[in-house]
């Protein structure tokens, strides 16, 4: 229940006391005969007895009354909203799972009209990528001929991104052990959505094919996005029997191909925002708590009753 003022109450239906606390007031200055003695001559004046009835101490109920109000209110637990935060335990784990062979030092991609290496473009495009899900928990794995870890799954996307820049090249592309990898590193850790984002620029040339082993990330249900990137372009009739896309679909993931550095943050956006539009992150208010200041309210006013009362009772004879 949310007051204007934005001001909730968690037990609403406790409120329903202050309904009794009103009743209570008005029996206790009811009005009502006072003790008289008929007198015969009198007897016109029968109807002046309708009178507020005198109670010696009737002053002092409100002092009973108000503290008994402010403790329903209380009870109801009155709180203000601080604001919305996210729920860190609601992001999902992605692995980036990028090709580093030899090839990525090819410079043809185009970053503020310079000529940069695939792999510039990788990292600035990943970077971005990365810090539009401050939720989420990234690792990354990095392949050539064999893949190794470069950060596992982690909030501290800093740290993270810092062990790329200094990841070095290497020779050969072994894509299916790389998403292996990925894979094992990810469904060891929660029980979280789980995204695999593998980017390479060429064919497998070293193991198995990323088909031969997406089982393992089908079995985890682990969703696989691969993005081919360079100059060379797959074309329609051909990509949909390519081994990447074959993979990706396997998962319920998409195949994309980048030619230029546009292209590629394009493809990272579009991943961004189908995972943000899968994940219906919960979020969760921060309060701030009013019954503590509603109950001292409370004790105020039964301390200030009870002083008031000693007090009168000491002045009369």
């Amino acid at each position: 229940m949310t007051l204007p003022g934005q001001i909730e109450f968690l037990h609403p239906w406790v409120l329903l006391g202050l309904p009794a606390v009103v009743a209570l007031g008005w029996w206790v200055g009811r009005r009502g005969p006072i003790p008289a003695l008929r007198v015969p001559s009198l007897r016109g004046l029968e109807s002046l007895a309708s009178i507020p009835r005198r109670h010696p101490r009737r002053w002092r109920a409100g002092w009973i009354l108000l503290p008994l109000a402010l403790a329903v209110v209380a009870l109801a637990r009155p709180r203000v909203p601080r604001g919305e935060t996210p729920d860190p335990s609601k992001g999902i784990d992605i692995m980036l799972c990028l090709d580093f062979s030899r090839s990525m030092a090819e410079e043809d991609f185009r970053l503020q009209n310079k000529r940069v290496s695939r792999r510039k473009a990788l990292e600035t495009v990943t970077q971005q990528f990365v810090g539009g899900r401050p939720n989420d928990r990234i690792g990354i794995v990095c392949f050539a001929r064999s893949p190794f870890l470069v950060s596992p799954l982690t909030l501290d996307h800093k740290w993270a991104l810092n062990a790329l820049r200094e990841t070095d090249l290497a020779t050969g592309t072994g894509i299916g052990w790389a998403l292996l990898a990925s894979a094992n590193f990810l469904k060891r850790d929660s029980d979280r959505s789980k995204v695999i984002l593998l980017v390479t620029d060429g064919e497998n040339s070293a193991g198995p094919r990323a088909t031969e082993t997406v089982q393992a990330a089908i079995q985890a249900g682990i969703k696989v996005y691969c993005v081919l990137i360079g100059p060379e372009v797959v074309p329609p009739s051909a990509a949909s029997g390519h081994d990447l896309n074959r993979a990706a679909r396997a998962t319920g993931g998409q195949f994309f191909q980048a030619t230029d550095s546009r292209a590629l943050k394009g493809i990272f956006d579009l991943v961004d925002q189908l995972e943000k539009r899968a994940l219906i992150q919960k979020r969760h208010v921060a309060w701030r708590e009013l019954h503590p200041w509603v109950v001292g309210a409370s004790l105020a006013f039964l301390a200030g009753g009870w002083l008031a009362a000693e007090g009168f009772r000491r002045r009369s004879p």
